[in-house]
């Protein structure tokens, strides 16, 4: 969640230094530096399109396994509590976590390359959350990376560097 932060997508109010660090690393500052530039002039419409998407994407992995596990939850309710989002919004994306919406469309949502790849490095995150990585976690991550149009061998290295970072 500090990546989202200190790319401008969410507002938090804890300590993203962690988050920073993982988000310099997956996508580097220049880029970071793009992302919140990208949200400091965006219109309130495309930055609350972008956050759902954002949060939805991390909602769907943790749904990926069938199995949403305490570790994952918490993450959730913090990306939800933080997303800056309106109340209605919030509700929604919590009931999402009851009842699976899918990924139709989020390519057409989630549309900066910069959120794309932090996004990928997220619910990567998310999938390492209770320490073991299953195959619908997998897969859903490459099915996720062709929607944002994110190539074979780029989300292998944003898997690489996430998991290299929280060993």
């Amino acid at each position: 969640m500090g990546a989202l932060s200190k790319s401008g997508v969410f507002e938090l109010t804890d300590d993203v230094g962690a988050g920073d660090a993982v988000a310099a690393y997956v996508v580097g500052q220049d880029r970071m530096t793009e992302l919140r530039d990208f949200f400091k002039g965006a219109d309130s419409e495309e930055s609350t399109r972008q956050r759902r998407a954002a949060v939805r994407a991390c909602i769907s992995m943790a749904q990926s396994d069938r199995d949403v596990h305490p570790e994952e939850r918490h993450l959730l309710r913090s990306l939800v509590a933080n997303s800056g989002l309106d109340e209605d919004t919030q509700d929604e994306l919590v009931m999402m976590v009851h009842e699976p919406k899918g990924l139709e469309g989020i390519e057409d949502e989630l549309t900066h390359p910069v959120l794309r790849e932090l996004m990928l490095a997220l619910v990567w995150e998310l999938a390492l959350a209770d320490g073991k990585v299953d195959d619908s976690e997998s897969d859903f991550y490459k099915k996720l990376a062709a929607q944002l149009s994110v190539t074979d061998q780029r989300a292998q290295e944003i898997a690489d560097a996430v998991a290299g970072r929280l060993d």
